[in-house]
């Protein structure tokens, strides 16, 4: 008996270290988990950028409004800055449409405006 109990005793003592291994290992996986996800996240925000205008980092919303499309001018603006320069754009544009506007409505009356001695053409 005494050689079967001790087969049995090294069998538990196997099962018992295996499932302490098993319980080890969980716990090494997991904080390897966390150590690369805390990893990937100060990559990611040491990749994020810097506005242009305001010197601040981008927001997540805008940093994931502009990465991963073409490269475009307002890239480096945040939201509000964005919105000042379409509103600048915008008045910038009609301005330019009016001048061309009235250069059009002079040109037209200088083409127009009478000639000669008895205003004739």
């Amino acid at each position: 008996m005494p050689a079967g109990s001790s087969r049995f005793a090294r069998s538990a003592a196997i099962r018992s270290a295996i499932s302490d291994g098993d319980r080890l290992y969980a716990v090494h996986y997991e904080q390897a988990r966390h150590r690369r996800a805390e990893r990937g996240a100060a990559e990611r925000e040491a990749q994020r950028p810097v506005f242009t205008a305001g010197g601040q980092k981008f927001t997540d919303d805008r940093w994931n409004a502009v990465h991963g499309r073409w490269k475009n001018e307002t890239d480096g603006l945040c939201w509000p800055c964005l919105d000042a320069q379409c509103e600048r754009a915008e008045v910038e544009r009609v301005a330019r449409r009016r001048a061309e506007e009235e250069a059009a409505v002079r040109a037209e009356a200088k083409v127009n405006r009478p000639r000669g001695i008895f205003r004739r053409r």
